[in-house]
Protein backbone atom coordinates (compact mmCIF):
# COMPACT_ATOMS: atom_id res chain seq x y z
CA UNK A 1 0.00 0.00 0.00
CA UNK A 2 1.46 2.97 -1.00
CA UNK A 3 1.63 6.34 0.91
CA UNK A 4 -1.31 8.50 -1.21
CA UNK A 5 -4.71 8.85 -1.03
CA UNK A 6 -7.57 10.99 -2.42
CA UNK A 7 -8.09 14.16 -0.51
CA UNK A 8 -11.00 16.72 -1.09
CA UNK A 9 -10.30 20.83 -1.15
CA UNK A 10 -13.29 23.15 0.12
CA UNK A 11 -14.31 23.92 -3.03
CA UNK A 12 -15.21 20.45 -4.20
CA UNK A 13 -12.11 19.72 -6.50
CA UNK A 14 -10.71 16.44 -6.02
CA UNK A 15 -6.89 16.41 -4.53
CA UNK A 16 -3.91 14.41 -4.25
CA UNK A 17 -2.64 13.82 -0.72
CA UNK A 18 0.83 12.50 0.58
CA UNK A 19 1.50 11.15 3.63
CA UNK A 20 2.72 13.68 5.00
CA UNK A 21 -1.08 14.91 4.72
CA UNK A 22 0.66 18.55 1.94
CA UNK A 23 -2.26 18.36 -0.87
CA UNK A 24 -1.09 19.09 -4.96
CA UNK A 25 -2.78 21.62 -6.72
CA UNK A 26 -6.73 20.09 -7.60
CA UNK A 27 -7.01 18.86 -11.24
CA UNK A 28 -9.29 21.05 -13.90
CA UNK A 29 -10.74 17.03 -15.15
CA UNK A 30 -12.39 16.22 -12.15
CA UNK A 31 -14.99 17.71 -10.25
CA UNK A 32 -16.59 16.51 -6.45
CA UNK A 33 -19.89 18.71 -5.70
CA UNK A 34 -20.72 16.70 -2.28
CA UNK A 35 -17.35 15.17 -1.23
CA UNK A 36 -17.97 12.85 1.32
CA UNK A 37 -14.44 11.29 3.39
CA UNK A 38 -16.26 8.57 4.86
CA UNK A 39 -17.62 7.33 1.63
CA UNK A 40 -17.05 3.42 0.80
CA UNK A 41 -17.37 3.97 -2.56
CA UNK A 42 -16.28 6.67 -5.30
CA UNK A 43 -18.57 6.75 -8.39
CA UNK A 44 -16.69 8.23 -11.66
CA UNK A 45 -19.47 10.14 -13.78
CA UNK A 46 -18.44 10.89 -17.40
CA UNK A 47 -20.90 12.95 -19.37
CA UNK A 48 -22.72 13.18 -22.64
CA UNK A 49 -21.58 14.90 -25.55
CA UNK A 50 -22.54 18.57 -25.15
CA UNK A 51 -22.32 18.01 -21.26
CA UNK A 52 -20.79 19.24 -18.25
CA UNK A 53 -20.03 18.43 -15.00
CA UNK A 54 -22.81 20.83 -13.10
CA UNK A 55 -25.56 18.70 -15.16
CA UNK A 56 -24.57 15.40 -12.60
CA UNK A 57 -24.97 17.83 -9.35
CA UNK A 58 -28.41 16.73 -8.68
CA UNK A 59 -27.50 12.88 -8.86
CA UNK A 60 -24.60 13.44 -7.09
CA UNK A 61 -26.86 15.55 -3.90
CA UNK A 62 -29.23 12.19 -4.50
CA UNK A 63 -26.35 9.09 -3.56
CA UNK A 64 -27.25 8.08 -0.61
CA UNK A 65 -23.85 9.16 1.99
CA UNK A 66 -21.70 6.12 1.79
CA UNK A 67 -20.98 6.92 -2.08
CA UNK A 68 -19.00 10.02 -3.44
CA UNK A 69 -19.17 10.97 -6.90
CA UNK A 70 -16.26 12.05 -9.04
CA UNK A 71 -17.52 14.03 -11.96
CA UNK A 72 -15.26 14.31 -15.21
CA UNK A 73 -15.07 17.96 -16.85
CA UNK A 74 -13.68 17.84 -20.32
CA UNK A 75 -12.46 20.84 -21.60
CA UNK A 76 -14.12 23.35 -23.61
CA UNK A 77 -17.22 24.01 -20.99
CA UNK A 78 -17.57 25.62 -17.33
CA UNK A 79 -14.55 26.45 -15.49
CA UNK A 80 -12.56 24.77 -18.45
CA UNK A 81 -14.66 27.06 -21.16
CA UNK A 82 -11.66 28.74 -22.83
CA UNK A 83 -9.45 25.78 -23.19
CA UNK A 84 -9.30 24.08 -26.50
CA UNK A 85 -11.84 20.92 -26.84
CA UNK A 86 -10.42 17.44 -27.70
CA UNK A 87 -11.78 16.01 -31.00
CA UNK A 88 -11.72 12.51 -30.26
CA UNK A 89 -12.53 9.63 -28.10
CA UNK A 90 -9.40 8.83 -27.84
CA UNK A 91 -7.50 12.42 -26.97
CA UNK A 92 -10.22 12.59 -24.29
CA UNK A 93 -9.86 8.69 -22.74
CA UNK A 94 -6.29 9.76 -22.38
CA UNK A 95 -6.46 12.69 -20.75
CA UNK A 96 -8.98 12.09 -18.29
CA UNK A 97 -6.58 8.67 -17.57
CA UNK A 98 -3.66 10.73 -16.66
CA UNK A 99 -6.04 12.95 -14.58
CA UNK A 100 -7.89 10.03 -12.46
CA UNK A 101 -4.79 7.73 -12.54
CA UNK A 102 -3.43 9.21 -9.39
CA UNK A 103 -6.45 10.64 -7.87
CA UNK A 104 -8.64 7.37 -7.66
CA UNK A 105 -9.26 5.17 -4.90
CA UNK A 106 -8.89 1.19 -5.63
CA UNK A 107 -11.56 -0.46 -7.92
CA UNK A 108 -14.14 2.67 -8.33
CA UNK A 109 -17.21 2.24 -10.04
CA UNK A 110 -17.93 4.07 -13.79
CA UNK A 111 -21.13 5.67 -14.74
CA UNK A 112 -21.16 7.01 -18.01
CA UNK A 113 -24.10 8.34 -19.84
CA UNK A 114 -24.62 8.38 -23.64
CA UNK A 115 -20.87 9.57 -25.42
CA UNK A 116 -20.00 9.38 -21.71
CA UNK A 117 -20.38 5.56 -21.90
CA UNK A 118 -17.33 5.32 -24.54
CA UNK A 119 -15.08 7.40 -22.82
CA UNK A 120 -15.50 5.93 -19.57
CA UNK A 121 -15.26 2.45 -21.56
CA UNK A 122 -11.86 3.57 -22.55
CA UNK A 123 -10.85 4.90 -20.09
CA UNK A 124 -11.43 1.32 -17.91
CA UNK A 125 -9.54 -0.21 -21.10
CA UNK A 126 -6.68 1.83 -20.17
CA UNK A 127 -6.86 1.70 -16.22
CA UNK A 128 -6.62 -2.10 -16.64
CA UNK A 129 -3.64 -2.12 -19.36
CA UNK A 130 -1.92 0.03 -16.57
CA UNK A 131 -2.65 -2.64 -13.82
CA UNK A 132 -3.95 -1.88 -9.83
CA UNK A 133 -6.57 0.62 -10.41
CA UNK A 134 -9.41 -0.62 -13.01
CA UNK A 135 -12.79 0.39 -11.93
CA UNK A 136 -14.99 -2.93 -10.46
CA UNK A 137 -17.62 -2.06 -12.45
CA UNK A 138 -19.33 -0.06 -15.29
CA UNK A 139 -22.66 1.12 -15.55
CA UNK A 140 -23.01 2.33 -19.66
CA UNK A 141 -26.04 4.73 -20.13
CA UNK A 142 -27.90 5.14 -23.14
CA UNK A 143 -24.78 4.73 -24.99
CA UNK A 144 -25.09 2.40 -28.35
CA UNK A 145 -22.48 -0.58 -28.23
CA UNK A 146 -18.74 0.37 -29.86
CA UNK A 147 -18.70 -2.62 -32.11
CA UNK A 148 -22.34 -1.78 -32.78
CA UNK A 149 -21.61 2.00 -33.67
CA UNK A 150 -18.25 0.87 -35.90
CA UNK A 151 -20.21 -1.68 -37.54
CA UNK A 152 -22.81 1.45 -38.63
CA UNK A 153 -20.57 3.68 -39.02
CA UNK A 154 -17.90 1.98 -41.48
CA UNK A 155 -21.18 0.81 -43.54
CA UNK A 156 -21.81 4.90 -44.51
CA UNK A 157 -24.77 5.45 -41.87
CA UNK A 158 -24.33 7.81 -40.00
CA UNK A 159 -21.78 9.79 -41.59
CA UNK A 160 -19.51 12.82 -40.37
CA UNK A 161 -21.67 16.07 -40.64
CA UNK A 162 -21.00 18.41 -37.98
CA UNK A 163 -18.87 20.69 -39.81
CA UNK A 164 -21.37 21.15 -42.59
CA UNK A 165 -24.65 21.75 -40.05
CA UNK A 166 -25.61 25.51 -39.49
CA UNK A 167 -25.26 26.29 -35.75
CA UNK A 168 -29.02 25.77 -35.28
CA UNK A 169 -28.93 22.58 -36.53
CA UNK A 170 -25.95 21.32 -34.21
CA UNK A 171 -27.43 22.62 -31.26
CA UNK A 172 -30.88 21.52 -32.47
CA UNK A 173 -29.43 17.77 -32.58
CA UNK A 174 -28.10 17.82 -29.23
CA UNK A 175 -31.11 19.61 -27.31
CA UNK A 176 -33.50 17.17 -29.19
CA UNK A 177 -31.73 14.40 -27.02
CA UNK A 178 -32.45 16.57 -24.10
CA UNK A 179 -28.77 17.35 -22.70
CA UNK A 180 -28.63 21.19 -23.42
CA UNK A 181 -30.70 24.03 -21.74
CA UNK A 182 -33.35 25.62 -23.83
CA UNK A 183 -31.40 28.91 -22.38
CA UNK A 184 -28.35 28.07 -24.31
CA UNK A 185 -30.16 28.96 -27.60
CA UNK A 186 -31.72 32.20 -26.79
CA UNK A 187 -28.05 33.59 -25.33
CA UNK A 188 -26.00 34.64 -29.23
CA UNK A 189 -23.08 35.42 -26.91
CA UNK A 190 -23.43 31.88 -24.49
CA UNK A 191 -24.13 29.84 -27.49
CA UNK A 192 -21.15 30.99 -29.56
CA UNK A 193 -18.73 30.15 -26.59
CA UNK A 194 -20.41 26.40 -26.19
CA UNK A 195 -21.00 25.45 -29.75
CA UNK A 196 -16.87 24.39 -30.14
CA UNK A 197 -17.40 21.91 -27.51
CA UNK A 198 -20.31 20.72 -28.83
CA UNK A 199 -18.74 20.15 -32.23
CA UNK A 200 -15.56 18.55 -30.93
CA UNK A 201 -17.86 16.16 -29.18
CA UNK A 202 -19.62 15.18 -32.19
CA UNK A 203 -16.86 15.25 -33.92
CA UNK A 204 -15.24 12.57 -31.72
CA UNK A 205 -18.17 10.61 -32.12
CA UNK A 206 -18.38 10.83 -35.52
CA UNK A 207 -14.88 8.98 -35.58
CA UNK A 208 -14.86 6.43 -33.13
CA UNK A 209 -14.10 2.88 -34.16
CA UNK A 210 -12.99 0.14 -32.32
CA UNK A 211 -12.29 -3.63 -33.03
CA UNK A 212 -14.90 -6.14 -32.18
CA UNK A 213 -13.03 -7.61 -29.43
CA UNK A 214 -11.72 -4.88 -27.67
CA UNK A 215 -13.48 -5.11 -23.87
CA UNK A 216 -12.79 -4.92 -20.32
CA UNK A 217 -12.69 -7.15 -17.41
CA UNK A 218 -15.37 -6.04 -15.29
CA UNK A 219 -18.95 -6.32 -15.10
CA UNK A 220 -20.89 -3.65 -17.20
CA UNK A 221 -24.35 -2.40 -16.38
CA UNK A 222 -26.14 -1.53 -19.22
CA UNK A 223 -29.21 1.14 -18.96
CA UNK A 224 -31.18 2.00 -21.65
CA UNK A 225 -34.90 3.44 -22.37
CA UNK A 226 -37.41 1.91 -24.42
CA UNK A 227 -38.18 5.12 -26.35
CA UNK A 228 -34.53 6.94 -26.81
CA UNK A 229 -34.62 7.97 -30.83
CA UNK A 230 -30.78 7.39 -30.50
CA UNK A 231 -30.31 4.14 -28.64
CA UNK A 232 -32.29 0.98 -29.50
CA UNK A 233 -32.53 -1.83 -27.22
CA UNK A 234 -30.74 -4.27 -29.10
CA UNK A 235 -27.82 -2.03 -29.56
CA UNK A 236 -27.52 -1.08 -26.19
CA UNK A 237 -27.52 -4.81 -25.26
CA UNK A 238 -24.59 -5.49 -27.53
CA UNK A 239 -22.02 -4.04 -24.65
CA UNK A 240 -22.39 -8.08 -23.73
CA UNK A 241 -19.33 -8.58 -26.21
CA UNK A 242 -17.42 -5.87 -24.61
CA UNK A 243 -16.62 -7.47 -21.51
CA UNK A 244 -15.38 -10.74 -20.53
CA UNK A 245 -17.82 -10.66 -16.81
CA UNK A 246 -20.81 -10.01 -18.15
CA UNK A 247 -23.58 -7.79 -18.73
CA UNK A 248 -26.79 -6.71 -17.46
CA UNK A 249 -29.29 -5.29 -19.29
CA UNK A 250 -32.18 -2.51 -17.80
CA UNK A 251 -34.54 -1.18 -19.64
CA UNK A 252 -36.68 2.28 -18.39
CA UNK A 253 -39.84 3.89 -18.89
CA UNK A 254 -38.39 7.59 -21.57
CA UNK A 255 -36.58 8.96 -24.16
CA UNK A 256 -32.35 9.76 -24.20
CA UNK A 257 -32.50 11.77 -20.71
CA UNK A 258 -35.06 8.77 -19.49
CA UNK A 259 -33.12 9.87 -15.70
CA UNK A 260 -33.68 13.42 -15.29
CA UNK A 261 -34.86 13.96 -12.03
CA UNK A 262 -33.32 10.68 -10.48
CA UNK A 263 -36.08 8.51 -10.23
CA UNK A 264 -36.20 5.68 -7.66
CA UNK A 265 -35.61 3.11 -9.98
CA UNK A 266 -32.75 4.52 -11.57
CA UNK A 267 -31.13 5.31 -8.05
CA UNK A 268 -31.70 2.43 -7.38
CA UNK A 269 -30.22 0.27 -9.73
CA UNK A 270 -27.38 2.41 -10.02
CA UNK A 271 -26.14 2.58 -6.37
CA UNK A 272 -26.55 -1.31 -6.22
CA UNK A 273 -24.12 -1.77 -9.16
CA UNK A 274 -21.37 0.68 -7.63
CA UNK A 275 -22.19 -1.15 -4.39
CA UNK A 276 -22.89 -5.15 -4.99
CA UNK A 277 -20.15 -5.52 -7.65
CA UNK A 278 -17.50 -5.24 -5.74
CA UNK A 279 -17.18 -6.07 -2.07
CA UNK A 280 -16.45 -2.31 -1.82
CA UNK A 281 -13.54 0.21 -2.08
CA UNK A 282 -10.05 1.38 -0.29
CA UNK A 283 -7.74 4.07 -0.91
CA UNK A 284 -4.79 3.16 -2.44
Amino acid sequence: MSGTSVGHCPDGGAVTTTASGTASDPTPWIRCFHPKPAARYTLVCFPHAGGSASYYFGLSAALDPDIEMLVIQYPGRENRLFEEPASSVAALADGVYEALRPRLPRCPAFFGHSMGGLIGFEVARRLESAGGLAPHACVVSASSAPSVRTDRLTAGQGAPRSEAEADDAVLARIMGLGGTREGVRQNPELLQLVLPAIRADLRALESYRLDESAGVGCPVTVFVADSDPDVPPAEAAAWGAHTTAGATVHVFEGDHFYFSGNPPRFLELLQDAVRHSHPGTQLV
